[in-house]
């Protein structure tokens, strides 16, 4: 027989028992002390039960209001208040590589086109519009369908499809303009109204880079010999054999194959003309054609455009505005009429252009948003559906959405947060399956508690449901709003941020179903129960479901003690319900119930063996080693991004590691955070410019620098002059003073001794001639005052070897240290050691090494922290640290699971992968979270009977609220961006092996010999009696019986 207080508000066992309901007559103010808190609780249920539109109204005004609050101020605050950004802030903002990236970012904002320029300039060879924005140009991929692309056929198709290029309307405003020597003149006389008219006539565009030719043809071209230029494989056929026109150039196979016979055979050195040559017409072809080899597998061509557009004086006058002119033209007009190219049968042809990924991203964003509403309609009829009501489910959803307004005031008042990005709002498929699971739970606990109250009690049923629901609701919210916020510790101000809406989204949906719902429920009961959902065909299907039961009152018969023909433990004492339960309660009761426990240890088995061969494919899990993957394989794009540096390697890809050689700046602190927030990548700080740097003195030591750093080194990554040439600018400087006034000049110029007057009269007329500033704005940047210079920064550029795709985070890091010790080294020599006071530099590269190797630590940290408080919310909630252990270690396999399936899957451990690792801890706590508090709240006391309860009571719930989830999160299949897909894929994933392991392997593990019966693994018994042994008790203060409870529905 059970002790009395078994089930008793004793403190040996802390609980009220989970099928406790408060009776209808009870006398509110002669409760017991145990009992005042579920009488209060009762009182104000009884008080909204009378007043259910008024309490409806308050409830619903008050989040109404939140979210036309949040509406107004996002549109009358702009920015300010709602900061939206589709970018996605993933760096270490107080790392070292970060910090350079942002001061040389600054800098070159700061300083470009500070200095003069002229009033008005000719949309000629001004290639970029500043700071670190990309060359104006369009860049198309050629691959051939078969063979060579340099056969006949195949290279008629790319003429044919170029022309159409250039000839498409408007392509004349916006391209490079070739200009006569005498319009040239005007320009450098200042004539400025003469410029002006110039400009406003029409010119022929300057031709576009391509392997058929370089070089304008209609300047006229030699025709000598298949070495000469220009460079290209168009022969030239004009009857005076001197010059020819575009006209007169034609496709002649057999000079197409002595010229790249030519090209195959000739180094690519730009120290000589014919190395230039073969330079200039490499760099069109892929890698694989030279040393001998005639076969190209892809050629490339730039089609050029030029500033200042038609409306503009100069390049610096509205940069952001003539960007996206160019870039709108581009993405509406030109690219449209290229997609309608690129079938073909002969080519295959990929594109790319200035700013053309961020419109067209920004434009798939805004259509695979679409499929959020979609997700929030399938929630909806689910709801619709399962719930047999409109009403409910359309309250239901709207509780879900109108939580957003008072997270996002906490997220931006409280947190002070001042970002809002794509995690974010991608928090909405996750609150969705969340808020639907809790109203599941809430909704199925209220059907319960009609027979559980034995009555229509509004009051009463509403007092069960808060008191019962409301606490396993409350165990599996501050599960997953730890899980989540465990994501606040992260470095990443991206996961940092979502980390902490999610977990106020999460703690808000809860507070919205214990204190507005309970009214949608009241009001429902009151006005909308009898109305007949479906005309009545879903009366039909409840019915049927529940087997046409009738609701009986539960009475103290229901509860009989056991004693005559036991045979076993499990025999002596149990809940016999009376009256029929609700058929699906009854099948996860009796059928699934029985099968659990009777094939308890089968079930153990095969999950054992699941999770070994998952967890041995989740050890093999590779770090990525790539780029990030925004688009499928087969769009325009993303195949651009792919083909290019497959193919065009020669000399650097756009995948090569490249280090940036930076002189201007302070070494040691580049740059002032002060006043800026880690969130906003537009605004990264003050530049802090190095006091004592000189260029002038600087001059012959950066030139050294450049030189040792091209130099061919293993250990460095460097290829050599030839192959992988530097990009140092100050040395072409040299070489134009040297030229133009001697070696004297120079060395007047330079050096400790420098001149600087003679220095910066020098650099100023070279940096500010148009033609030689479109060649070197990428790597001087100067401040100044007329034609007075203040402040210089300076950059040059090596492209290595290594390329991101090739290099593990840890190696990258390894290559960063070489780089960082050869810079330290070279002060160390001439001529840089009596000059390095004046020479201070620092190198910038590999911040994705770190960005990577942070990542992957921080997600298996946050894996390990997000299960760690998911045990500690566990074993305070459930008062029992063998369930909290038991349903940790169910949730770690949970985890692993999904990391082992998408390791089969093909994933690799990148930096999507690790955002949605972090993730999972959170999204696997809550079926495992609802089922471990049902059955610490069970009245029964076996474990047999525990388990059978748990699956009653919970099952239906867990099962509803899981397919809800699994629905809509399919919508994330669809979406274009990976990352969209990918999140979609992980959710649906971790809901499903959730699901799974927590309907399966949880009941199963306690069903065995192993499973806590009693007080077994409850904590606070323990303290409690602990405490007792040893408090000492005062001699006239006799023993206190403590108070029962008995299941006869007299007391509380």
């Amino acid at each position: 027989m059970v002790p009395d207080d078994e089930n008793s508000d004793d403190p040996d066992t802390g609980r009220v028992p989970h099928e406790a309901c408060p009776a209808a007559d009870v006398e509110l103010a002669n409760l017991p002390s145990v009992g005042k808190p579920a009488g209060k609780l009762l009182r104000a249920c009884r008080f909204a039960a009378e007043r259910p539109l008024p309490m409806y109204g308050v409830a619903c005004g008050s989040y109404c209001g939140f979210f036309v609050l949040l509406i107004v101020l996002a549109a009358s605050l702009g920015d300010s208040f709602f900061p939206f950004k589709s970018e996605v802030p993933l760096y270490l903002r107080g790392h070292v590589t970060r910090i350079r990236f942002d001061a040389l970012s600054a800098a070159k904002d700061e300083a470009n086109f500070v200095f003069n320029l002229p009033e008005v300039q000719l949309r000629s060879s001004a290639s970029s519009l500043g700071g670190d924005r990309e060359d104006l140009t369009l860049e198309v991929i050629y691959l051939p369908s078969g063979g060579s692309v340099f056969e006949m056929k195949t290279i008629r198709s790319i003429w044919e499809f170029e022309q159409k290029v250039v000839s498409f309307p408007q392509y004349t405003d916006r391209c490079r303009v070739k200009y006569t020597a005498a319009e040239i003149a005007s320009r450098e006389s200042e004539d400025w109204d003469e410029v002006r008219r110039i400009n406003a006539e029409p010119h022929p565009c300057e031709v576009q880079n391509t392997v058929f030719y370089a070089c304008d043809p209609s300047a006229g071209y030699p025709c000598d010999s298949i070495l000469s230029t220009p460079i290209g494989i168009l022969n030239c056929e004009s009857p005076s054999g001197q010059t020819c026109s575009v006209a007169e150039m034609s496709f002649t196979e057999a000079f197409k194959d002595a010229k790249l016979s030519k090209y195959s055979d000739t180094a690519a050195d730009t120290s000589t003309p014919e190395g230039l040559n073969a330079y200039q017409f490499l760099r069109l072809v892929d890698s694989g054609f030279g040393s001998g080899s005639l076969v190209a597998k892809a050629v490339r061509t730039e089609f050029l455009f030029g500033v200042p557009f038609a409306g503009y004086d100069t390049i610096i006058d509205d940069a952001d505005g003539q960007s996206a002119l160019l870039a709108e033209w581009l993405f509406d007009e030109l690219t449209p009429e290229l997609a309608s190219m690129q079938t073909n049968d002969d080519i295959d042809i990929v594109y790319h252009g200035h700013e053309l990924l961020s419109l067209y991203l920004n434009s798939i964003l805004m259509r695979d948003a679409m499929f959020a509403l979609a997700s929030m309609a399938f929630v909806f009829l689910y709801m619709a559906f399962m719930l047999h009501s409109v009403f409910l489910a359309m309250m239901g959803l709207a509780q879900i959405i109108l939580s957003f307004a008072p997270a996002y005031f906490l997220y931006y008042g409280v947190f002070q947060q001042r970002f809002f990005g794509i995690f974010n709002v991608l928090s909405i498929f996750i609150i969705l399956g969340i808020g639907a699971d809790d109203i599941f739970v809430f909704l199925d606990t209220w059907a319960q508690s009609e027979s559980k109250c034995g009555g229509s009690d509004v009051a009463r049923r509403l007092s069960y449901t808060l008191s019962h629901a409301g606490k396993a609701m409350l165990i599996t919210s501050l599960s997953t709003v730890f899980s989540f916020m465990s994501n606040a510790t992260s470095s990443f101000p991206a996961i940092q941020t979502f980390g902490i809406f999610a977990a106020l989204l999460v703690l808000v949906n809860y507070c919205a179903v214990m204190l507005y719902f309970p009214t949608v429920v009241i009001v429902y009961e009151k006005y909308f129960v009898d109305i007949p959902f479906l005309c009545g065909l879903a009366q039909k299907i409840r019915t049927l479901a529940s087997g046409g039961y009738q609701v009986e009152p539960v009475s103290k018969s229901d509860f009989v003690e056991k004693k005559t023909g036991a045979t076993s433990e499990d025999d002596l004492y149990s809940y016999v319900p009376q009256h029929e339960e609700p058929r699906p309660n009854r099948w996860f009761r009796e059928s699934f119930g029985n099968f659990v426990i009777g094939a308890n240890l089968p079930i153990l088995l095969v999950f054992v063996a699941v999770i070994t061969l998952l967890s041995i494919s989740a050890s093999q899990i590779e770090v990525d080693k790539g780029t990030v993957r925004l688009l499928p394989d087969g769009d325009n794009f993303q195949r651009f991004l792919d083909v290019k540096p497959e193919y065009f390697v020669r000399g650097g890809s756009i995948n090569s590691i490249q280090v940036d050689l930076v002189w201007g700046l302070d070494k040691d602190n580049p740059i002032d955070r002060a006043g800026t927030a880690a969130t906003d990548s537009d605004n990264v700080g003050k530049v802090v410019w190095d006091p004592q740097f000189d260029l002038a003195i600087a001059a012959n030591c950066i030139i050294s620098i450049c030189a040792a750093a091209e130099a061919k080194s293993d250990d460095r990554k460097t290829g050599g002059k030839s192959t992988f040439p530097i990009s140092c600018v100050l040395a072409d400087f040299k070489a134009h003073v040297v030229s133009t006034r001697g070696s004297a000049d120079w060395a007047a110029m330079t050096g400790v001794a420098a001149n600087r007057t003679l220095f910066d009269d020098a650099l100023y007329a070279w940096v500010t001639d148009p033609e030689v500033y479109s060649e070197v704005s990428q790597y001087f940047y100067i401040v100044g005052e007329g034609n007075t210079i203040k402040q210089t920064l300076f950059v040059a550029e090596l492209k290595l070897t290594a390329t991101n795709t090739e290099v593990e985070p840890k190696e990258g890091i390894a290559l960063w240290e070489v780089w960082e010790a050869f810079v330290a080294e070279q002060y160390t020599r001439q001529p840089c050691l009596s000059v390095k006071e004046h020479a201070g530099m620092f190198q910038n590269s590999f911040v994705d090494s770190f960005v990577k190797d942070r990542l992957v630590s921080e997600a298996f940290f946050g894996i390990i922290l997000s299960i760690s408080l998911a045990f500690a919310v566990l074993a305070v909630a459930t008062q029992n640290v063998i369930i909290a252990l038991y349903a940790t270690l169910t949730i770690l396999c949970i985890v692993a699971s999904v990391i082992g399936t998408t390791v089969i899957m093909g994933w690799k451990l990148g930096i999507l992968e690790s955002v949605g690792f972090v993730m999972v801890p959170g999204l696997s706590v809550d079926f495992v979270a609802h089922f471990a508090d049902s059955y610490v709240e069970s009245i029964e006391v076996t474990r047999i009977k525990r388990v059978q309860d748990m699956l009653a009571h919970t099952g239906m719930a867990v099962i509803s609220g899981a397919f809800s989830t699994l629905g809509a999160t399919t919508f994330l299949f669809f979406p274009k961006i990976i990352f969209f897909q990918k999140f979609g894929i992980l959710i649906f994933i971790t809901i499903a092996y959730s699901l799974l392991w927590a309907l399966f392997f949880f009941p199963a593990l306690l069903s065995t010999p192993l499973g806590p019966q009693g007080d077994v693994g409850n904590w606070y018994v323990f303290a409690v009696k602990l405490y007792r042994k040893h408090r000492p008790l005062r001699p006239d203060t006799p023993p206190v019986a403590p108070a029962k409870i008995v299941q006869d529905n007299s007391v509380l």
